[in-house]
């Protein structure tokens, strides 16, 4: 247990689950959240009540159902970026998958937000632009907590003047006015016409669920909302992909399982299943849940300012919370009322009395007897109890759709002026970020 002046780091793995079980209805640490700029979207909402609300109206259309109906349209971007992927192949072109998976979870997010993609995969650039708004906000984001209103004088100044003085943020503010304007379009959008599209919108739908109080369907809120749903939905997955990839084509041996499982179940690479039939494939669940696990490491050390690492998705930050009502008993301390109190989820993935061998990418221990009930409520990729993570079954669908459509579809894939140190994490905007720079490419892969 680490002590600070109103803040308290828990380092003990075990205490992770009773910190952010569903029992405790803790409220976030205002003071932490406050980089993410808005308190008005549900992931940055401070009350735990009010917290409970706005998930609740969010839920339904992230259910395991309602994103089944919803796979096809996954597996049409999935086709999308295979035909991308061939056009560069055909110009024995790299292709930069640090951008590319980018793209994809962009269209298919916005598309299930606002009924419209983006259409970040038919960009030239590989969406290099919006990824490099998006990436201005993250850098951002320890001055904004450290300056919260920084983001109102930014949104206050004359366009000229931020072009001038802070270009980046310009950037953002154009980005998010995007999403403003998406947002204001489906509200104004003919009930009619919304009705045989047949597809649900996901604003559409909230805007008009009597169970929402109308306080929460104010175009302001939903364009808040909108925006923060298009960022957790877009960079987390997209950079689990690019994690995932990684790691399947610098261990050939599990390749090799894996590639000869998908063809064994899947006869024709032009007719992939749901996502609910390939995360029955015994090899490929492993594989999608040792790479939410694993955390590849230059050097491991309890220092987090000195760790140089590669995780695929999930906070490296201390998920801080605060009980208003009463202390926080651990062991033989007391926390009192109001002290934040957090962990971060590093130190339960690389602990290793949960996982033997932490240091090492082993789908299979996934595979051994009882270790799906014995490792699974240590797997903290997605946060837990009543704050994780919303979107995890779409998030789901796009990992086990998308890496079977890309093994099948290229078994000669392979690395292009990729290693270790392109894909590890070099800051930590909350979750870690792999090192970028304007003009390169991060990972790359070539068909041959």
């Amino acid at each position: 247990m680490r002590i600070g002046p109103n803040e308290v780091h828990i380092l003990d793995p075990s205490f992770y689950n009773t910190l952010y079980s569903n029992r405790n209805r803790f409220d976030k640490y205002d003071y932490f959240y406050s980089m993410l700029g808005n308190p008005e979207a549900t992931f940055a909402t401070i009350s735990a009540d009010l917290h409970k609300s706005r998930r609740g109206g969010l839920a339904p259309f992230f259910s395991a159902q309602s994103i089944a109906r919803f796979g096809t349209r996954v597996q049409a971007y999935n086709n999308r970026l295979v035909e991308r992927m061939r056009d560069c192949a055909a110009r024995d072109e790299p292709i930069p998958l640090f951008f590319a998976y980018r793209c994809l979870t962009v269209d298919i997010i916005s598309e299930y937000l606002f009924g419209r993609n983006l259409a970040l995969l038919d960009r030239e650039d590989w969406g290099r632009d919006f990824y490099s708004a998006w990436r201005s906000l993250w850098e951002l984001s320890p001055l904004i907590r450290q300056l919260p209103f920084i983001m109102t004088v930014f949104n206050a100044m004359p366009r000229w003047l931020l072009a001038l003085t802070q270009p980046k943020a310009l950037e953002v503010i154009d980005m998010q006015l995007l999403c403003d304007k998406l947002t204001a379009e489906v509200l104004a959008s003919d009930p009619d016409e919304m009705a045989k599209s047949g597809q649900p919108t996901m604003l559409w739908e909230v805007a008009h669920d009597p169970n929402v109080p109308q306080s929460e369907k104010t175009l302001r809120r939903l364009r808040i909302e909108s925006n923060s749903v298009l960022a957790a939905g877009f960079e987390t997955t997209g950079g689990t992909l690019a994690h995932m990839t990684y790691l399947i084509l610098a261990h050939p041996e599990a390749r090799q399982k894996l590639e000869k499982e998908l063809k064994q179940a899947i006869p024709d690479p032009d007719n992939i299943p749901g996502f609910q039939t390939l995360e029955k494939l015994p090899y490929l669940w492993a594989v999608v849940k040792e790479s939410l696990r694993y955390v590849m490491k230059s050097r491991w050390t309890r220092d987090i300012a000195n760790r140089r690492t590669s995780i695929s998705v999930g906070a490296y930050s201390r998920l801080s919370r605060v009980n208003p009502s009463g202390p926080i008993r651990y062991k033989e301390w007391v926390i009192p009322s109001g002290c934040a109190v957090g962990m971060s989820a590093l130190y339960i993935e690389m602990d290793p009395e949960i996982f033997p061998d932490p240091r090492d990418f082993k789908p299979e221990r996934w595979l051994e007897p009882g270790a799906k009930e014995r490792l699974e409520p240590y797997l903290a990729t997605f946060g837990k109890g009543t704050r994780m993570c919303v979107a995890q079954n779409l998030a789901y669908a796009e990992l086990y759709s998308t890496i079977a459509t890309i093994l099948l579809r290229f078994p000669t894939l392979e690395l292009w002026e990729t290693d270790a140190s392109s894909v590890e994490a070099v800051a930590d905007y909350f979750a870690g970020m792999w090192r970028y720079e304007d003009g390169k490419a991060g990972l790359q892969v070539k068909i041959r």
